[in-house]
């Protein structure tokens, strides 16, 4: 009996470890719920920063499309720009070649001064009408109108101020009495630019038809045609200016406006056939 009692465990201490058992448990599930807190916590934060990030996929969306149409704008807008500034360079080259002209004038402008303020002193003949003669008969125009050269740079000067109105006028009355000159056909040329800057495309180019059917040989041939496709591609007729582009490309094909043309063909998703010196 003494050895029975001796090899049972005490009834307390199975009572102590029954208690420190229940007191881990409880402690376990503590933790648990514990940690169940904090992954509800961090699941919460995930799904509003989930959320936010989805918030500012869509802001970005929305500002990629506004920033994508502001941009067509922006470039439809720089192609005008460059046209306007490819007419402006071609006009400021040709006053740059001109000054070079009246440098190499300037004597003979002196003497005709001169010769100027000899008539004006003398009493005029009887016999002369208004315009007058020069000495092998030439005619000449009235005294009142200005030289050839003063006409031409005044209606680049108006023509590069943006005052057409004043430029047509300067240029129309330089054709009236200096149509022949080798400078005639810049001035209808401009006369249509003139016009073409205004928006008055159908002016243009029946004002670009008289330089290209008036003077076949002068040096404004291709800018007038490049023109006047341009024209007729603003008042949508697709059609009738890509013919007059490529009508250009094929007379003129090394040419600047050439290359021009082709490259308005292509931003038109039309094939263009050779390249510029080929």
């Amino acid at each position: 009996m003494l050895l029975g009692t001796l090899g049972a465990p005490p009834a307390s201490a199975q009572k102590k470890d029954t208690l420190l058992l229940m007191r881990q448990l409880d402690t376990l599930q503590q933790m648990i719920l514990n940690m169940q807190k904090t992954l509800d916590t961090q699941t919460a934060i995930l799904r509003t920063l989930v959320e936010q990030a989805n918030d500012n996929v869509n802001g970005m969306k929305v500002t990629v499309e506004e920033l994508r149409k502001a941009t067509q704008q922006n470039l439809a807008q720089n192609n005008n720009r460059l046209e306007s500034m490819t007419t402006q360079i071609q006009a400021l080259s040709e006053s740059l070649e001109e000054a070079k002209v009246r440098i190499a004038k300037l004597s003979e402008q002196v003497a005709q001064t001169q010769n100027i303020i000899q008539t004006l002193n003398a009493p005029p003949p009887a016999a002369e009408g208004a315009g007058g003669t020069g000495p092998g008969g030439e005619a000449k125009p009235p005294a009142s109108v200005p030289d050839a050269d003063t006409l031409y740079k005044s209606g680049l000067s108006y023509f590069n101020g943006g005052q057409y109105q004043l430029a047509v006028q300067a240029f129309q009355e330089y054709l009236q009495y200096y149509g022949e000159t080798d400078l005639a056909s810049n001035a209808q040329f401009y006369i249509g630019e003139c016009y073409y800057s205004q928006g008055n495309y159908s002016q243009a180019i029946e004002e670009y038809n008289k330089c290209l059917e008036r003077y076949p040989r002068g040096n404004k041939l291709p800018a007038a045609q490049l023109k006047k496709g341009y024209a007729l591609l603003a008042m949508d007729q697709q059609q009738a200016g890509v013919r007059e582009l490529r009508s250009l490309i094929q007379r003129f094909p090394n040419s600047r406006e050439a290359e021009l043309a082709r490259q308005r063909l292509r931003k038109l998703g039309i094939a263009v056939s050779g390249r510029r010196g080929t």
